[in-house]
């Protein structure tokens, strides 16, 4: 398995050629989400890294449309002879980079496409162009290593690096500091929950827009030993938030793993480090609870689901059985926890709040509130629970 990152100066381009790096991926400012480097910057960092033996790897990861793509491909041409491939994630460039590149392709994967049919399907499109599927975060361990097995390109997955969690084309940050977008400039912030208590949220704005980050980084390097035994072929380090002399102590640990230094890591480190779904995809934990057996008993003398409960007012119950609901029955209500309430029927009113003898089936009845009764409560007729 090899590793493979990015390079924002001539620094880190010594750093990697020190630690048996073999490609690196460059990022033009106006291509890339999250590039710093100019047109010109961009060209020399590209000799350089031939120089030292490096591939280059030119990222365009822009999402776009139609007049975007347009008024980058231009440029796009412009340094792709720099280039040993080329990496995108928008569709369209792909598309673009099929027909017209002329260069292998990388295609970044990382976002809805979790299915092997669909990443195979990519590669297919690709007519023997695409050299590499970069895989989402989000699959487990076993998913990993059946789409490595089975995909007819190498895969590649993030192995250390911040979770984007939310993008937007807007700029939301420029009204805080308008002077900063005024020039062109990266605006950065840490934003909060308000309906959490979870703060401390990276939000980055720049010229493609405002992209916000998980609290904690996505971090497998104590497992990069076993995704390799998987067949991964590539893991990707991702220190662009982090100082560049990380990038040289993070290299070593994947190459030879020792705990110790590895506990040191994640107590400098700028960020809390998670593992995300990789061990355990638990997407599927809350189906069990969704599907209570108590809110799912329909059958027998079932009248309706209470939609409202307001405390020392009302319920308001969607009548369901033909019979209808009238004034003189008494009910017996089923909590999702399982307790059971039984109350006789003394104040029946429509969804008009007029007082009325009977509900009849599709309707809404409001009957007098019953303490311990929670909206989603099953409603039977007295007889059908004991």
């Amino acid at each position: 398995m090899k590793l493979t990152t990015y390079a924002q100066n001539l620094y880190d381009l010594n750093v990697l050629k020190d630690q048996g790096y073999n490609e690196v991926i460059l990022e033009a400012k106006s291509l890339s989400r999250f590039g710093k480097l100019s047109r010109e910057d961009f060209i020399i960092l590209s000799n350089r890294s031939k120089e030292l033996g490096l591939r280059v790897l030119m990222e365009w990861d822009i999402l776009m449309t139609e007049d975007v793509f347009v008024s980058k491909v231009n440029e796009v041409q412009e340094l792709l002879p720099y280039a040993d491939a080329l990496r995108v994630q928008d569709t369209g460039a792909l598309n673009w980079g099929i027909t017209y590149s002329g260069k292998p392709l990388q295609f970044i994967a990382e976002n809805g496409n979790h299915n092997l049919k669909a990443l195979q399907g990519w590669v297919d499109l690709a007519n023997g162009k695409m050299e590499r599927i970069i895989l989402s975060i989000e699959l487990s361990k076993n998913t990993i290593e059946e789409y490595a097995q089975k995909l007819t390109v190498p895969c590649e997955l993030l192995g250390l690096g911040r979770i984007l969690l939310f993008y937007t084309p807007r700029p939301l940050l420029s009204a805080l500091v308008p002077e900063k977008m005024a020039q062109n400039q990266e605006i950065a912030a840490m934003g909060e929950s308000e309906e959490s208590p979870h703060k401390g949220f990276p939000i980055v704005e720049n010229q493609h827009g405002t992209f916000m980050f998980h609290i904690k980084e996505f971090c497998l390097v104590e497992f990069a030993r076993d995704l390799e035994k998987s067949g991964l072929a590539f893991f990707r380090l991702d220190q662009r938030w982090e100082k560049p002399s990380r990038l040289l102590e993070i290299s070593q640990l994947v190459k030879e793993f020792r705990s110790e230094a590895f506990e040191k890591l994640k107590q400098d480190y700028s960020q809390d480090l998670m593992r995300g779904f990789y061990l355990v995809n638990k997407t599927d934990i809350l189906f069990p609870k969704l599907k209570n057996s108590r809110l799912q008993k329909r059958e027998g003398h079932y009248v309706g689901e209470v939609l409202e409960s307001e405390k020392g007012s009302h319920l308001a119950i969607m009548v369901k059985n033909p019979k209808g609901l009238k004034v003189t029955d008494i009910l017996k209500i089923l909590h999702p926890k399982g307790e059971v309430f039984e109350t006789k029927i003394y104040s029946l009113k429509n969804v008009a709040l007029e007082d009325v003898n009977e509900v009849s089936s599709g309707e809404l009845a409001i009957i007098q509130f019953v303490g311990g009764v929670w909206v989603k409560s099953q409603v039977f007729y007295h007889h059908e629970i004991s």
